[in-house]
């Protein structure tokens, strides 16, 4: 089983920032990669991150009239018709 999760280093130890699915006294193998100045993930790492967390084909389509309704995605409002030009 392999397990990715952010760490802090703190007194000579890591502390897990998320609670693991480990038993207690397993041992693990560890890759360490060392963040930005700020501890923040990159926006690519956060992309990647998600995309392995909500792979496509577990999405729902998303729909094609967002902008023409977006009254009805965000707030509930009956959707509007789409006007022929």
């Amino acid at each position: 089983m392999t397990t990715q999760f952010r760490a802090r280093y703190a007194n000579g130890k890591l502390e897990p920032l998320e609670p693991l699915n480990l038993k207690d006294g397993c041992e693990v193998t560890v890759t360490v990669s060392e963040d930005a100045e700020t501890g923040a993930e990159s926006l690519l790492e956060m992309f990647e991150r998600l995309h392995r967390k909500y792979p496509p084909e577990t999405r729902e389509p998303m729909p094609t009239d967002g902008a023409r309704n977006y009254k009805h995605y965000l707030y509930g409002h009956p959707k509007e018709e789409e006007q022929d030009h």
